[in-house]
């Protein structure tokens, strides 16, 4: 009789979901809006477009919420077809993502591309905001890729797809020289062609997501382009989800000194075409690896989740005339107003931390991170698949590494505001972070 009455409950329990571990475990979901803005706008990255604007849409811009959730700790990874966008409005997202799904993280990626809006709040009016209009959709996307969750399994791999060249050439005296094209594909130093596979299975075994980490600028299309466009990004995806099915994210890595070979291509000379040959090449990569990606067993696999402001210093004294003078002569006052009230002191910048299971760990840092970081963070960590996610809650310019700062360059002694090392600051604490939250690390003494 005592046995018949513990199958019975046995069974109750299973019926209500509460032993089943499926329904204890990993949950997904997945969703997609289209953010295209109006056509007429000031286009984003490169200052080389002077006062053109966009002329029509080549491609539409997307915004791709995954929400992961292990029934303890949730997380909303939010990536965006956008340059870039302002700490006001990556605020307002993750305010409002919380407020429609109460996920404990939202991370909010931008894959830089350079063919799409420059982020005015005021375009095309401020009563019709097209910002303000995205940021609402984002969250209502990423309600409903919560209300999607279902129980998942997940598989990470890495493919190579040797796509993209250094930019900074160093000379034998230590100094650096800018080498944005790359026609003849020359060997440079250091590159990242690690392709990083994060694949969501259903129960079933049907494809829900794939989260790809690549590290290069979307800049195949130049500044003579005025159509809308995801840049090689969206083509990578369309390969992905045609040939495998579920959908497709881009999370871009670090990419600050890395520039695909046909950088800044002209559409009147084949731009479209040579976007899309890149696009289709780390696509088919992906496709690739996925077709031998091991899979752990469905709803298995917790999350930790840490996030943490890191305090900045300026990399220039702004209190000193002669500081401020030379920047004037280079930048011109009005860009450098501009920039001193959107990066005013005290500076600071959003870490954000995730482990998966005993195999995936994401680092998401704010702004351009030197490829070298990144290559520093996957040598150095002790989780097999580590994948630095760039322009993630926040964009606080180049963070160039400790020598490339002497050296001199793009990014590495202009166009970046962060104090010199900031970078390494962050990989730093990004490991310390991992550490702890996978038990490697304690905050008691054990002997």
């Amino acid at each position: 009789m005592q046995r018949a009455l513990i199958a019975v409950g046995t069974a109750l329990l299973l019926t209500l979901g509460l032993l089943n571990p499926a329904a204890a475990g990993l949950k997904v979901g997945v969703a997609t809006a289209d953010i295209t803005p109006p056509i007429g706008g000031k286009m984003g990255g490169y200052t080389a477009r002077g006062d053109h604007v966009s002329q029509g849409v080549h491609d539409p811009l997307t915004a791709r919420v995954l929400v992961l959730d292990d029934q303890k700790h949730s997380l909303a990874l939010v990536t965006l077809d956008l340059v870039g966008l302002p700490t006001e409005a990556i605020s307002a997202i993750r305010q409002k993502v919380k407020a429609r799904t109460h996920v404990d993280l939202v991370m909010v990626m931008c894959s830089h591309t350079h063919s799409g809006p420059d982020g005015d709040p005021n375009f095309p009016s401020q009563e019709k905001s097209w910002l303000a209009g995205a940021i609402q959709r984002i969250a209502e996307t990423a309600a409903t890729a919560y209300q999607a969750r279902t129980p998942a399994a997940y598989g990470v791999a890495k493919g190579e797809a040797r796509e993209g060249h250094n930019r900074r050439m160093v000379n034998p005296d230590g100094t650096a020289t800018m080498f944005w094209r790359n026609e003849k594909r020359e060997p440079t130093s250091p590159v990242d062609y690690q392709v990083g596979v994060i694949h969501f299975r259903t129960a079933d075994g049907k494809p829900l997501a794939t989260l790809v980490n690549f590290t290069c600028h979307p800049v195949v299309l130049g500044p003579e382009n005025l159509l809308i466009s995801a840049d090689y990004p969206g083509v990578l995806r369309s390969v992905v989800e045609k040939q495998i099915g579920g959908t497709c994210l881009f999370a871009q890595g670090a990419c600050g000194d890395i520039n695909p070979f046909m950088d800044k291509s002209d559409p009147a000379k084949g731009a479209y075409q040579e976007m899309e040959k890149m696009g289709r090449t780390v696509g088919r990569e992906v496709v690739r690896v996925l077709k031998t990606i091991k899979m752990h067993e469905p709803g298995e696999g917790n999350l930790t989740l840490h996030d943490e402001v890191i305090p900045l210093q300026l990399r220039w004294n702004i209190k000193d005339p002669e500081v401020m003078a030379a920047l004037e002569k280079h930048y011109g006052k009005v860009l450098v107003r501009m920039y001193l009230k959107r990066f005013k002191p005290p500076l600071q910048g959003d870490l954000t931390t995730v482990t998966l299971g005993k195999d995936l760990a994401i680092v998401g840092v704010p702004g351009e991170f030197f490829v070298a970081h990144g290559l520093s963070l996957k040598a150095r960590s002790a989780i097999p698949n580590t994948f630095l996610f760039g322009y993630c809650n926040g964009f606080l310019a180049y963070f160039p590494t400790i020598n490339a700062a002497w050296q001199g360059g793009y990014g590495a002694s202009e166009a970046t505001i962060v104090e010199v090392g900031a970078g390494e600051k962050f990989i730093n604490h990004a490991l310390v972070n991992l550490y702890y939250q996978t038990g490697r690390l304690h905050r008691v003494p054990q002997f």
